[in-house]
């Protein structure tokens, strides 16, 4: 990236009725190293800006046809890109506040020195070069944020294939008569199989909302089914943990028809209920849903939260916890092999159904995930 002291040289109009201070403008714009041009009221700028770009445009406010005021109104309208510097010896006209609401990058009184005008228009241009540099470094940014979530898209679709058949051969070697420690060689590289895969596929689900693929998919359905396509996924992980999993639906909500994005919401509490039992040891798991306000005749906003009884999270390491490839401590990730993807894709989910998330945690006293989704009553 360049600093903004590199030289360019930009492109300046000039724009007053009086020919003489025009044309020296013109010669100090020039020595400074810079192309100008030079028109001598507003209608005829608004001409020339019509068929030619330039960076800054230099006025006078009070002129036949067009006035300065009239010509910057039209400039931040049309032609956001272009900065402007008001040049009057009327100050009483206009005040700095009024051409500065206007859009102006700065103001300078005449008569004026040739000091000041080169100050105020080096620093001006110096701040546009920044803000050049700056939109260049963003769009590179973007640009390479986007191949990343292009590659990992990729990567992740390639992978899954031949873990699929993996974990397919695996099956039917693990149902083959095999001596008992065969038996056990093939049952860890099972484990080691899934694990892999759930990486996998954490990496592509989080790809493919990055990539903005992750299109809606509205339709009715009731809180109960939802939980219960949930429950059929997680209940054997908990159960063999020893964990309760506990659901609690205010009665407001009970058999009540919503209409929203029903596997947004089952792929946000699935995730948020299959944290909780991963880093959950003992105790129970309690999910809660009620209705926190209705935001008109047929949109409610629900909250749902999920506490756990496991290990807590230090509140420093609590503010990026929604961060991609992140996990509270290093000592879990060893323990609870992962992505650190799973909390990230729900934030990244729940702003699809125009919520927000959060957690409350102490460490050793467990954590509680709340988050809010706004929903159309059927």
């Amino acid at each position: 990236m360049k600093t903004i002291e590199s030289k360019k040289n930009f492109k300046i109009l000039v724009v007053d009725d009086d020919d003489a201070l025009r044309g020296l403008i013109a010669n100090w714009v020039t020595s400074m190293g810079h192309h100008c041009e030079t028109v001598e009221d507003g209608q005829k700028a608004v001409d020339y800006l019509s068929n030619t770009s330039c960076d800054l445009v230099l006025t006078d406010m009070i002129m036949p046809n067009m006035d300065g005021m009239q010509l910057l109104k039209h400039i931040k309208e049309k032609h956001t890109d272009i900065s402007v510097i008001v040049l009057t010896g009327y100050s009483n006209e206009y005040s700095y506040v009024d051409v500065v609401q206007a859009g102006a990058a700065d103001f300078i009184t005449k008569p004026f020195m040739r000091d000041e005008f080169s100050a105020k228009l080096d620093r001006v241009l110096k701040e546009r070069r920044l803000l050049e540099e700056l939109r260049e470094s963003k769009n590179k940014a973007e640009a390479s944020s986007k191949a990343k979530t292009a590659f990992l898209n990729v990567i992740s679709h390639e992978l899954k294939t031949p873990m699929n058949g993996i974990i397919g051969f695996t099956q039917l070697l693990s149902e083959a008569e095999l001596p008992p420690d065969k038996k056990k060689y093939v049952k860890m590289v099972s484990i080691s199989a899934d694990r892999l895969m759930k990486f996998i596929s954490q990496i592509l689900d989080f790809s493919t909302i990055e990539s903005g693929k992750n299109d809606m998919k509205i339709c009715h359905f009731h809180l109960g089914n939802v939980f219960e396509e949930i429950f059929i996924t997680a209940k054997p992980k908990s159960e063999k943990k020893g964990i309760v999993l506990n659901l609690e639906i205010a009665e407001v909500l009970s058999g009540k028809l919503l209409f929203g994005d029903q596997l947004v919401l089952v792929q946000i509490l699935y995730n948020l209920i299959d944290n909780a039992i991963k880093f959950t040891d003992y105790g129970s798991i309690e999910i809660k849903v009620k209705k926190v306000k209705e935001l008109c005749k047929d949109t409610i906003e629900l909250q749902f939260s999920i506490k756990d009884s496991g290990c807590g999270i230090d509140p420093e390491k609590q503010g990026a916890i929604f961060d991609p490839f992140t996990q509270a401590e290093e000592y879990m990730t060893r323990k609870h092999e992962g992505a650190g993807l799973g909390l990230a894709i729900c934030a990244k989910l729940v702003s699809m159904v125009s919520g927000k998330i959060w957690l409350e945690s102490s460490l050793g006293e467990g954590s509680t995930f709340y988050f809010t989704a706004k929903m159309k009553v059927a």
